[in-house]
């Protein structure tokens, strides 16, 4: 939305001073090449002079200088403060070139001097007027079509900005989670069914600070207590290891051999094949 702003300002800036067609010498042989602006190639109407004394156009070298601070021919420092206008000799000579109205084409008749061109083409240029008015509308149209994508990116972050407020606000409800995590790897078979809790909710993707070859000896160390069948074993242990099992076979904690070694321990006490619950 911001460079829709920007690129609406520049079209509104521009439309306010749309330039008029450059003139066109009548006798282009006989102009000075030094008083040919090195930009555009046109005899400038406005023309203005550098510190290192090349000569532009107004409209050329202010856009030239607002890229770069350097002169376009020999690359030395420059600002639009230093630029200075045509005076003396050099004045006189620029003053005599004559020149027809850059919008003969379109109609206009005018003849005279290039330094009455801008005059001319400010008060009576009927052709002049049309170019511009041309060049006008076509920046009209651009500009509502700039509007209306303005005002749609105007909505999209209006809907946007709804829909963030609305997530947060959700997130301000959820209810605490608790820790299932506190840093050490104190899982045994008094509480199996924590490590199936803390597998599950991190079933594709294992918080870094947790070391999954560390939960693996927690969930081999529990299935040997299963293994060697102690009487004080937890009351419902047979099928909290099944579901550990299950949950581990599930996720993406483990390597291949580690996988491996879980199946076939949940085989040989759940049943053969591919645990049910992971696919």
């Amino acid at each position: 939305a911001p460079s829709l702003f920007i690129q609406l300002v520049h079209n509104l800036m521009a439309a306010s001073a749309a330039p008029a067609p450059p003139p066109v010498a009548l006798h282009q042989e006989n102009v000075p090449d030094d008083l040919i602006c090195s930009i555009c190639m046109t005899v400038p109407s406005e023309p203005l002079i550098t510190p290192c004394d090349h000569l532009f156009c107004r409209t050329c070298i202010h856009q030239a200088l607002s890229d770069r601070n350097i002169c376009p021919i020999d690359r030395r420092p420059c600002t639009v403060g230093q630029l200075r206008q045509l005076d003396g000799i050099l004045s006189r000579i620029w003053s005599g070139i004559q020149v027809k109205c850059g919008g003969h084409d379109s109609g206009c008749a005018w003849r005279g001097s290039i330094a009455d061109y801008s005059s001319h083409v400010q008060n009576n240029c009927s052709a002049s007027s049309a170019v511009r008015e041309e060049e006008l509308d076509s920046l009209r149209e651009e500009n509502v079509s700039l509007l209306m994508r303005l005002a749609d990116a105007n909505q999209q972050i209006e809907s946007l900005s709804s829909l963030a407020n609305n997530l947060q606000q959700s997130l301000d409800s959820r209810p605490e989670v608790p820790t299932l995590f506190h840093g050490t790897y104190n899982f045994r078979r008094k509480n199996v069914t924590e490590l199936s809790q803390l597998i599950s909710r991190y079933l594709e993707d294992k918080p870094s600070n947790i070391d999954g070859n560390r939960i693996y000896d927690c969930v081999r160390s529990c299935y040997n207590d299963l293994e060697r069948g102690f009487s004080d074993n937890p009351q419902h242990y047979y099928l909290d290891m099944r579901m550990l099992l299950a949950t581990c076979l599930a996720s993406t904690w483990f390597s291949n051999n580690q996988r491996a070694n879980l199946q076939s321990w949940y085989n040989a006490h759940f049943g053969n094949g591919p645990c049910s619950i992971c696919g």
